[in-house]
């Protein structure tokens, strides 16, 4: 099943609010791929980390979502490769705070 922009943008937003961090704590981005670029690119542990990912209609619409959510909320771009953006998944998730104490 794949996703409308209004539905992935819904459903990010929602995310965001349920569990309460600020806009800057997230993270964005498009993959084809999305659980490696999640678990093995971005290093999200599966099990302790929040995220999320839906199929958009295509790369376009993926790409349409990635770009709302930087440029209008100042989602952070994901980190998951030196290539452009590309593929019709778009993923999110929260970034780590450091501990305190630590640098990072």
């Amino acid at each position: 099943m794949s996703y409308s922009v209004q539905q992935i943008k819904f459903e990010c937003l929602s995310y965001i609010k349920e569990f309460g961090a600020r806009m800057d704590d997230w993270a964005i981005g498009m993959a084809d791929d999305p659980e490696h670029a999640l678990f093995g690119l971005c290093g999200i542990d599966p099990e302790r980390d929040i995220w999320i990912w839906k199929p958009a209609l295509s790369v376009n619409a993926a790409r349409t979502v990635v770009d709302f959510m930087t440029q209008r909320y100042r989602l952070h771009a994901a980190a998951s490769s030196s290539a452009p953006p590309c593929g019709r998944c778009v993923f999110m998730y929260r970034r780590r705070m450091a501990a305190p104490g630590t640098s990072g």
